[in-house]
């Protein structure tokens, strides 16, 4: 499906009526939203000149560099909207975004869709992309639950590993409530699935001419890959970030996780 320039021009002019409704009640969103609007078009410029770029080339090399770059983005706005520094907490929150995006982009490529070459760019990264975004929503929010937890339940930390336990175990309480973060938005997803939920993959594949059962099928698989995804990210990070949140004698470093970097 091909769209020429005239569709797009026709397409934006709906953004003339919500613009309207703002400019009517005298809101003062109608700046905001126009900001927001050029941002968008500014940064999906970018990525598609990037993904032209990409695509046109379609060596296996730079596809796998520009999904790193992907992930690597991913990882970084992941830590800012957690509010972590990004100094301290980068490289555990890259690991956890890289190995939950690889094993199951890899997976679903390789053995659901059965590609030949997973790394060919028009299937890596869509996948990579897709996964990444969901990492970015997911695992933001359950991060912030575990190194908020480390900083207000200090004390129960110290007084369980003065008790006797390993400092698995004393970690474990925090290690359960951000693994169920992770997992509560996925579960709310497909439970409210067509309810509360619009299907946007299972709609949009077939606007783009694939037949229902395929688009159907595609919906279901990736809702599980995120799923999958989102908890290999979390325990990989939390698992990685030991080493730079505990010292030798496991207890807590003096430089918190809850301090934004600047």
């Amino acid at each position: 499906m091909e769209i020429t320039f005239m569709q797009y021009v026709w397409g934006f002019l709906l953004l003339l009526i919500p613009c309207y409704v703002l400019y009517l009640y005298h809101s003062t969103l109608l700046t905001k939203t126009v900001r927001a609007t050029v941002g968008m078009m500014g940064l999906l410029l970018v990525l598609g000149f990037l993904l032209y770029e990409v695509m046109a080339l379609n060596q296996w090399g730079i596809t796998l560099l520009f999904a790193l770059l992907m992930m690597a983005i991913g990882a970084i706005l992941t830590v800012r909207r957690a509010k972590l520094p990004i100094r301290q907490l980068f490289v555990p929150v890259m690991a956890g975004t890289l190995t939950g995006v690889l094993v199951v982009g890899l997976y679903v490529l390789w053995l659901v869709v059965g590609v030949r070459n997973p790394l060919e760019v028009r299937f890596l990264i869509p996948v990579v992309g897709l996964l990444t975004g969901h990492l970015i929503q997911v695992n933001s929010q359950a991060l912030h639950i575990y190194f908020m937890g480390l900083r207000h339940h200090s004390q129960l930390y110290h007084y369980l590993l003065g008790n006797g336990m390993k400092h698995s175990q004393a970690l474990g309480y925090l290690f359960r409530r951000t693994i169920e973060r992770a997992a509560l938005p996925n579960i709310s997803t497909m439970g409210r699935m067509l309810i509360g939920v619009s299907p946007i993959i299972l709609w949009s594949m077939m606007l783009a001419g694939a037949g229902v059962f395929t688009a159907l099928a595609v919906q279901l698989v990736l809702l599980v890959a995120m799923f999958s995804a989102s908890m290999i990210s979390v325990i990989v990070t939390m698992v990685v970030s030991r080493r730079y949140l505990l010292d030798d004698y496991h207890q807590l470093k003096g430089d918190k996780p809850h301090q934004q970097a600047e």
